[in-house]
């Protein structure tokens, strides 16, 4: 149970993320830096029932720097990075439960920074780690990179095609996760980007049904604040159609992770313990 210590401030928004945006300015802390406890009672009528509101309602006080230095020295070690890279691209942090910190870069670059079937992205972590393991070697650290402006025009498209493990099978150059487009180049303006996998592109109801299973997912860690691994083994496209539809939710993340010679998704709650 966590205790609100003296002088928390009370924010609120129309979500979550926007509540502690509220009060990062009201403590003048980044936002990061903002410990917070949901407020259970908004959501509850006079005679104690539960009832829907249009806003989120949180205590919140800044976090003692010590338990944010590791996510801040890992943020700026990627800027940089990235800076000598010659790319540009804003990096934010979300951090956890267990000192584990997301590092949430976009850029209009970002599939060079992930690389053919995610290697460039594998090489900054790996450096990323070995060079914070001295003074955070109790830190994990995660990065999510999305494309910026391209991101979202799929996003506004419904387009969430297969960017998967296809990468380089027809010898051409490093195209990062979009993978083998296989002459489908005037699809783009359609939206058609389904995943082939087994000569059958991915339907709108096989999409549909992992964004439900992955929201119901999230439910339950939002609710419980244990975190959920996903069991199943999943493809690229759909490992990618959890990440995409967990990363429009607050209060939670998803990372990947091995399982013996199989890649799966973890969904996790951020912030405070409740």
């Amino acid at each position: 149970m966590t205790t609100i210590p003296e002088g928390a401030v009370t924010a609120e928004g129309r979500t979550l993320n926007e509540a502690i945006k509220s009060a990062s300015a009201e403590l003048g802390v980044p936002a990061m830096s903002v410990s917070y406890k949901i407020d259970k009672a908004h959501f509850l009528s006079n005679t104690g029932r539960s009832q829907g509101q249009d806003t989120v309602k949180i205590a919140a006080w800044a976090r003692d720097p010590a338990e944010t230095a590791g996510a801040e020295a890992a943020r700026e070690w990627l800027v940089g990075l990235i800076e000598k890279m010659g790319f540009e691209a804003t990096v934010n942090v979300r951090i956890g439960q267990n000192q584990r910190a997301t590092l949430l870069v976009e850029s209009e670059s970002g599939r060079y920074l992930v690389g053919r079937q995610g290697a460039t992205l594998r090489a900054i972590q790996e450096m990323l780690e070995a060079s914070l393991s001295g003074e955070f070697g109790d830190w994990s650290f995660s990065i999510d990179i999305g494309g910026g402006r391209d991101r979202e025009e799929r996003r506004d498209r419904g387009d969430r095609g297969d960017r998967g493990d296809r990468g380089d099978r027809r010898g051409r150059r490093d195209r990062g996760d979009r993978g083998d487009r296989r002459d489908r180049g005037d699809r783009r303006d359609r939206g058609d980007r389904g995943d082939r996998r087994g000569g059958r592109r991915r339907s709108d109801e096989d999409v549909a049904a992992l964004e439900r299973l992955a929201r119901k997912l999230a439910s339950r860690v939002l609710s419980d604040g244990k975190p959920i691994d996903i069991r199943q083994t999943l493809n690229s496209f759909e490992r990618r159609i959890i990440h995409i539809t967990i990363a429009d939710m607050d209060g939670v993340s998803t990372e990947s992770f091995m399982d013996g010679d199989d890649k799966r998704v973890r969904i996790l709650r951020d912030g405070a313990e409740e």
